[in-house]
């Protein structure tokens, strides 16, 4: 059976089936085994973990009162449904459709201009900061107009781009988060461009730490970590870059329980938009398929963002990100009543449990369907959400079907 525990009941000879940390970046940590002695248990503990699960099947039991997966699964499934209740409060101007095709435009234009900045700021380059003003201010228009068009393409990724698609979808989920936080346009755009330069000192880590696909040693996580400290000290030395920009950056990996780094900073000497980039950070980073990590579906995320809240992200912005992203985020494949899958398109702005999908499968024939656009929302219309699933398991590729 597996449990969930506290590090302070972790015993020698349990075994630790996900060392439940995926909050930490680039950690590459072996996520389980049995754990051999005292040592080990204190390792854990000074990586700022607090909670592991653990295989009773396979080494030692905690005891009755520890909580299985299923029921921590429950209870985090129970934290969702509460989230779901709050009716959205994003306002669209333009139908998705209609604002794809600028999104489009600005997607593009991001990705070349932060592949460019990339390849500048190896060579000793200046950043051009005007280009990236320019971009957000874009980006800013279209999530003001309709976010779902953004978000649509936020989930079109390939395995090789990690760090440009991680840059211009931390931008576009940081946007989403400020819209819905009725944060000032002028905020809002600086902390864009911050999300979109929030990694530019990974140009400076060595390719073999940057690119290794196997775990890092402590010495090579070390070099990792110093990105952040690279990103923040180019971007003080580039004139027009503001103070929130260049916090943005430099606190996306702080933790308000001091776990984070580069500072260890904790929750008040964090800023708002540090904690909030933090949690769209870990989404996007958790829900991507990496070299070492294959990724969750974006409602399974959310609940693991909800598990994580309290203790290393804070826990009423993490609320407030899951209402901006809605339950079941854009990009996201469902089954509906109907046993046919389908693909969220556009969150409703009536009842987030209630998105505009794409129908693509059926999963009683197993086989594809023509593609049929239904509003949930409507009172017409006579199906609705059973769950959220993985596409892996029926092997489809969402590329195919987003946007």
């Amino acid at each position: 059976m597996i449990k969930k525990i506290s590090v302070d009941q972790l015993k020698p000879d349990m075994y630790v089936s996900d060392l439940n940390c995926d909050w930490i970046p680039h950690h590459n940590f072996q996520k389980e085994g049995r754990i051999p002695d005292q040592s080990i248990i204190d390792e854990i503990r000074r990586r700022g973990i607090h909670e592991v699960y653990i295989d009773t099947a396979r080494g030692l039991d905690a005891g009755d009162d520890a909580l299985t997966a299923t029921e921590v699964d429950r209870n985090n499934q129970a934290a969702l449904d509460k989230a779901a209740a709050l009716k959205p409060d994003h306002k669209a101007r333009n139908g998705v459709q209609e604002e794809l095709l600028k999104a489009n435009k600005i997607h593009t234009q991001a990705k070349g201009l932060v592949s460019n900045v990339l390849k500048d700021v190896k060579l000793g380059r200046a950043i051009d900061v005007e280009a990236f003003d320019r971009l957000a201010d874009g980006m800013v228009d279209s999530v003001l107009r309709n976010h779902n068009a953004l978000a649509c393409l936020g989930r079109i990724r390939e395995k090789d781009n990690y760090l440009l698609e991680h840059s211009i979808n931390l931008a576009v989920l940081m946007g989403i988060f400020a819209k819905s936080m009725k944060i000032d346009r002028e905020t809002m755009h600086q902390t864009i461009v911050g999300a979109m330069l929030h990694d530019i000192g990974k140009v400076m880590i060595p390719d073999e730490v940057l690119h290794k696909p196997g775990k890092l040693s402590d010495d090579e996580f070390a070099i990792m970590r110093n990105h952040v400290v690279f990103s923040r000290e180019l971007l003080k030395k580039t004139p027009g870059v503001s103070e929130l920009t260049i916090k943005v950056a430099a606190q996306h990996h702080e933790r308000i329980d001091g776990s984070g780094y580069p500072e260890g900073l904790h929750d008040c000497d964090i800023c708002r938009e540090g904690k909030m980039c933090a949690i769209a950070d870990v989404y996007d980073a958790i829900t991507a398929d990496r070299v070492y990590h294959k990724g969750l579906p974006p409602t399974m995320a959310l609940k693991k963002l909800l598990e994580w809240s309290g203790t290393h992200l804070d826990q009423t912005l993490v609320h407030r990100f899951i209402r901006s992203m809605g339950i079941y985020p854009v990009g996201s494949l469902v089954k509906l009543k109907s046993q046919r899958l389908a693909v969220v398109i556009e969150a409703s702005e009536s009842d987030q449990r209630l998105p505009l999908v794409k129908v693509i499968y059926s999963t009683s024939s197993q086989r594809y369907l023509p593609v049929e656009i239904i509003d949930l929302s409507k009172p017409t219309t006579q199906d609705e959400i059973l769950q959220a699933v993985d596409p892996a398991r029926f092997g489809i590729r969402l590329n195919d079907f987003i946007a």
